[in-house]
């Protein structure tokens, strides 16, 4: 049996990131270090609150205002101005121009296109790594004065009050929407930025299903997958965690190191499904060893893959080469180094380190004793 257990809790960034995106933080022993910018970071890279926030509809997402309001048509006519009367001499006066009142509306598709125009820029205004959320509600608000009825720029003003920490007035907006606007119940932006507030309300079991919801609607709602994915390594859902990441890696080209490293969890989490003499167990160790070092490669400066192939290492015995088992030794040195190269990562939580270092010392110790009675 796996001690992947005792060494981690599987959990994990945006955010984090970047902006953050969930809510309440187990209050249990964590083992895991806090994770950088971006979607949350797995097993040792961070906590359930460390989710990305971005742009909502950032790498895929498919929400967008469809309302469109139209008016008459403004037009009126007149008289055709031409007199009939006999007898007009040379001197009288040409009968004046038709009067056509002004057409003040706009056509549908012009509403359409401003109301779309205002909303973009809203939501960049939100996913900045410095959000905006005044900006955001004017832009929402301009884009309401065009279109009453635009679902998404109530959603936008849900969504800026969520990022200026009112998280029950951002929930009575979309309960209002939900309740008084049908149309709302397929709008993925709306289950989304649900799960935000739900996170940041300590409500896990609805975040989670918000963000379900979200990528059920719109399955390549980038900014949904990585909260979704956070979500499901929290609950050991380690299977779902895999297509949820190699979705995002896969089919939509995410390449960041928070998106590699949850991936490289997912896969450890599921290694500790199998006996250590188990050949299946042997590929998920090391599609989590490919995992994390390509999230090394995507920044070398991301401290929870370091951590993350250090606890690899530590846990994983035996540890499976192209050549066999990797020597014990060998294997716990690797993790040492590992755990060293974390320290100086920024964010380091040194409480973890140093409970890791406790651990892989010990070990490396009773290994050498071992061996030395053997001679």
């Amino acid at each position: 049996m796996s001690r992947i257990g005792r060494f981690a809790s599987v959990a994990l960034a945006v955010l984090a990131l970047g902006v953050g995106a969930c809510g309440g933080k187990d209050k249990g022993k964590s083992t895991t270090p806090a994770g950088g910018a971006g979607g949350g970071t797995g097993a040792g890279g961070g906590d359930a609150v460390g989710m990305n926030d971005g742009d909502p509809l950032g790498g895929g997402g498919t929400g967008t205002g469809t309302g469109t309001g139209t008016g008459g048509d403004g037009s009126g006519t007149g008289g055709d101005g031409t007199g009939t009367g006999d007898g007009a001499g040379p001197g009288d006066e040409p009968a004046p121009p038709p009067i056509v009142p002004p057409n003040l509306d706009i056509s549908p598709e012009k509403a359409r296109t401003q109301v779309e125009q205002h909303l973009r820029v809203a939501r960049g205004m939100l996913g900045a790594a410095t959000p905006d959320p005044d900006g955001a509600m004017r832009e929402a608000r301009a884009a309401l004065a065009v279109d009453g009825t635009s679902i998404d720029a109530i959603v936008v003003i849900a969504h800026a009050n969520y990022h200026k920490r009112l998280y029950d007035t951002a929930e009575v907006l979309l309960d209002g929407l939900l309740e008084k606007r049908p149309s709302s119940r397929d709008n993925e932006y709306l289950y989304y930025v649900y799960g935000l507030v739900y996170d940041k309300l300590n409500e896990p079991q609805k975040a989670f299903t918000a963000y379900k919801k979200a990528v059920s609607l719109a399955p390549s709602f980038a900014s949904a997958l990585v909260n979704l994915g956070v979500h499901q390594l929290t609950n050991k859902q380690y299977r779902d965690a895999v297509a949820t990441y190699e979705r995002l890696t896969g089919q939509l080209g995410k390449n960041d190191a928070p998106t590699w490293n949850s991936l490289g969890a997912a896969y450890r989490g599921i290694s500790g499904d199998f006996e250590p003499t188990s050949p299946g167990r042997d590929e998920w160790l090391a599609k989590a060893e490919a995992a994390f070092k390509r999230a090394q490669t995507a920044d070398r400066n991301y401290g929870p893959a370091y951590y993350n192939l250090g606890l690899l290492y530590l846990d994983a015995d035996p540890f499976p080469t192209a050549n066999g088992p990797m020597d014990t030794l060998a294997r716990l040195n690797r993790a040492k180094t590992y755990f060293d190269e974390y320290k100086n990562m920024p964010g380091v939580d040194m409480t973890l380190y140093d409970e890791r270092m406790k651990d892989v010392t010990k070990l490396i110790k009773r290994e050498e004793k071992k061996r030395a009675k053997k001679k």
